[in-house]
């Protein structure tokens, strides 16, 4: 399995006088560690002020300017110590909420896949199993005797569980994240429309 890059998240809320559920923002991700520091605050600062001089942010959704003050860390999230981080979560705005979803739901999706790949090659000694149809092969049987058998299933098994469990309990506002995106790119293209008809 290949190794990921660490990375940081902020949400950038584009107007603070918004109530919390109103709010929209733009999710920036930092390469490398460190979490909410000074250092990786400039960076997603700089990276924001990238996109608003590229066009791909409408300097109307920042009436107040890109300060440090419109950057809100996400801190990274476990499913395992997500109970542990109940009182923490309640005190995140939804849309820094959702991104934390958003990108829970992304490595568990990954997970999964990866299980699932990994496990490609056990699919007909497992349909063989379920329906008796037929007897196994001798090449299926020593497959399945290999102690990455079960570990490879138990592996997706626990993937699939894990994040089925990490969406049932999911606050729903990794919407507000597509919502953000949708609004990004529809303004993107109404700017483009504007400079073609000029």
């Amino acid at each position: 399995m290949a190794r990921r890059k660490s990375v940081t998240h902020f949400v950038a809320v584009s107007d603070l006088s918004q109530p919390a559920s109103k709010q929209e923002g733009v999710l920036i991700e930092i390469e490398g560690k460190g979490g909410d520091t000074p250092q990786n605050r400039e960076k997603a600062l700089e990276i924001l002020q990238q996109m608003w001089e590229k066009g791909e942010i409408e300097s109307d959704k920042f009436p107040d300017g890109m300060t440090q003050e419109h950057l809100f860390y996400v801190p990274p999230e476990s499913s395992r110590l997500q109970e542990a981080q109940t009182n923490e979560t309640d005190s995140l705005t939804p849309i820094v909420q959702g991104a934390q979803e958003i990108i829970q739901l992304t490595k568990l999706q990954i997970e999964v896949q990866e299980a699932a790949e990994e496990a490609s090659p056990y699919v007909p000694i497992i349909q063989a199993v379920l329906e008796r149809s037929r007897p196994l092969s001798v090449e299926e049987k020593e497959l399945a005797k290999d102690k990455k058998y079960g570990k490879t299933l138990e592996r997706l098994g626990m993937a699939v569980a894990e994040q089925e469990d990490y969406r049932e309990h999911c606050t729903g506002n990794a919407s507000l994240i597509l919502n953000a995106i949708a609004w990004q790119l529809n303004e993107q293209d109404e700017t483009a429309q504007k400079k073609g008809d000029k």
